[in-house]
């Protein structure tokens, strides 16, 4: 009977539900889909406007915008880096209790990944909108 019986069955070292390991996963996945998005979009963002800056007549203003990049280029970075922390973090996982520790740790890193890419889109908004008033 034991041969035939496909039941998954708890590991020894098992002290967590099903329904943990796919939360934590859940949520992970949110935010790093979130803050991924969030810093594509300002990357793609930020090429339109420089682009939209080099073409107009230079001004003192402009030199200001382009001074004040330099931070959200910075806090953009500060966001892939914390999604890589976070890859990594499952690396080495082989038992269950490791793999769910793994995401325990990926959702902390991707967590503030997360809280990142929202000051960081924060303050390419308010950027956006100094190109667009100095643009126009």
């Amino acid at each position: 009977m034991a041969l035939t019986d496909s039941r998954p069955r708890p590991l020894p070292d098992r002290a967590y539900q099903d329904a943990d390991l796919a939360e934590a996963v859940r949520r992970s996945n949110h935010d790093t889909s979130l803050a991924s998005w969030s810093v594509a979009m300002m990357t793609v963002g930020v090429l339109l406007q420089v682009a939209w800056l080099a073409a107009a007549p230079l001004s003192p203003a402009q030199l200001g915008l382009v001074a004040l990049l330099a931070p959200l280029l910075a806090a953009g970075t500060r966001v892939v880096l914390l999604l890589d922390r976070a890859a990594a973090a499952l690396g080495a996982a082989r038992s269950a209790g490791q793999i769910l520790a793994g995401l325990e740790t990926r959702g902390f890193w991707t967590l503030r990944a997360r809280l990142w890419s929202h000051l960081t889109a924060a303050g390419f908004c308010v950027w956006t909108i100094a190109v667009q008033l100095t643009l126009h």
